[in-house]
């Protein structure tokens, strides 16, 4: 047994054919198919049914494979180690952060953290909080940049700040002075507000509002994704949507008219995270994040 065929198993489970498992791992499918059939051989198992199609593992399959996730990450966390050397900030870490901020936080941060650690290896994804989840518990995603997080397991919540909201539109509203807005005067059902921001602010301002405000009557919803596309969309057709006040430094000027307001009261705000599982390995990794997201946070 080696890694190299545990990798294989591992990818002709997600893939469900042979062929594009070898694809993905860069090999020929008779290599792929030979090494996992020594594997089998070596050991007296049967790890894939060859007679379904898609091709699907057995049960004793659907353990090793598991299994096997389990043994490369335990790789990579030794080969961290052995690589690390006395506070040098260096390895990999697969950073997830919500689609809400994306954005905007990711090119605030990510250029001086790679000046200063460049031997640190920082892989981004942009996804949704639900899907955060799931990745944080297979252990896909080592840490994420979260709003309110309400996650069902037991993981390491360190607070970072509170995120202003404000008032985007495509144009003056005369009404409210000095770039102020009085929340109690808005019509959320008239705005094109995201599905997942709209459950926070829910939380946040109901005593503002009944729930029959922000049942909005547009037929679109914009369920996932980030604000950008939703901004796109007013630049185009016109409206008012809410943003997080560090998108300001990102709205351009000239032919994009555009005018945002503050609130004058019950100002709704983000509570941004970062998750990480307890226990988590990097923490050196984990805490020059931190500083640089704090930093960003001062700006």
């Amino acid at each position: 047994m080696n890694f190299q065929q545990l990798s294989y198993i591992i990818a002709v489970e997600e893939f469900k054919n042979f062929n594009r498992a070898a694809l993905a791992c860069d090999v020929a499918q008779s290599t792929l198919s030979k090494e996992i059939q020594r594997l089998e051989k070596e050991h007296d198992i049967v790890i894939f049914d060859r007679t379904r199609n898609p091709v699907v593992p057995t049960l004793k399959g659907i353990d090793l494979i598991n299994k096997a996730k389990e043994i490369l990450l335990l790789k990579k966390d030794f080969i961290q180690i052995a690589k690390k050397k006395q506070n040098e900030v260096s390895g990999y870490m697969t950073l997830a952060i919500t689609e809400i901020l994306a954005p905007y936080i990711a090119p605030l941060f990510l250029n001086n953290l790679a000046d200063k650690y460049p031997n640190l290896e920082l892989k981004i994804l942009e996804l949704s909080d639900r899907r955060i989840e799931d990745l944080l518990g297979s252990e896909e995603v080592d840490a994420a940049i979260m709003i309110a997080p309400d996650l069902s397991h037991d993981y390491f919540e360190r607070k970072l700040f509170k995120e202003e909201i404000l008032l985007y539109s495509t144009e003056e509203i005369k009404r409210f002075n000095n770039a102020k807005v009085d929340i109690n005067q808005l019509n959320f059902n008239s705005m094109f507000i995201h599905e997942d921001l709209k459950v926070i602010l829910k939380r946040q301002i109901k005593e503002v509002f009944d729930k029959s405000r922000f049942n909005s009557k547009n037929n679109i919803k914009y369920l996932k994704g980030n604000l950008e596309t939703i901004r796109n969309i007013l630049f185009l057709n016109g409206g008012r949507m809410l943003i997080p006040k560090m998108a300001l430094p990102y709205l351009s000027s000239g032919s994009n008219t555009h005018f945002t307001y503050a609130f004058t009261s019950n100002t709704p705000k983000l509570d941004v995270s970062l998750i990480s599982t307890r226990g988590f390995e990097k923490n050196r990794i984990i805490k020059r994040l931190i500083t640089e997201l704090l930093t960003t946070a001062s700006v």
